[in-house]
């Protein structure tokens, strides 16, 4: 990448509302989670592990994040499917099972519906 690129997506990131950051987000977990899910039909292991743990990266830096004293009950709620998403994600690094991340999409795809158009609400 460029340096004026790298410039251009840097200030995207820095100049976007915190909606619009975890938004990002949520799209870089489905994004690693489709390519790990590729990767696994395609054979490619080293693939499947290192977008696997991409993914496992970002849940865990926005379970990391939540804050309970804005709103305790959707933390809650938000720790336990990160949890459960990263308990599936963990596990799909070592099982060549296709059933474990296809529901962690689910979640993800859900969620980051949620967050854009509270993005959107923002903008």
């Amino acid at each position: 990448m460029s340096f004026a690129a790298a410039q251009y997506r840097n200030a995207g990131v820095t100049t976007a509302s915190p909606a619009k950051i975890v938004l990002q987000l949520h799209e870089g977990v489905l994004r690693f989670l489709r390519q790990a899910m590729d990767a696994q039909q395609a054979g490619d292991v080293a693939t499947k592990g290192k977008a696997l743990g991409r993914a496992h990266a970002i849940i865990t830096e926005l379970q990391a994040s939540l804050n309970a004293a804005h709103a305790p009950d959707l933390c809650d709620e938000l720790d336990r499917l990160y949890d459960f998403a990263l308990h599936r994600v963990g596990q799909a690094v070592f099982k060549p099972d296709p059933s474990l991340v296809p529901p962690v999409v689910r979640i993800f795809e859900q969620l980051r519906g949620a967050w854009a158009e509270l993005a959107e609400k923002q903008a």
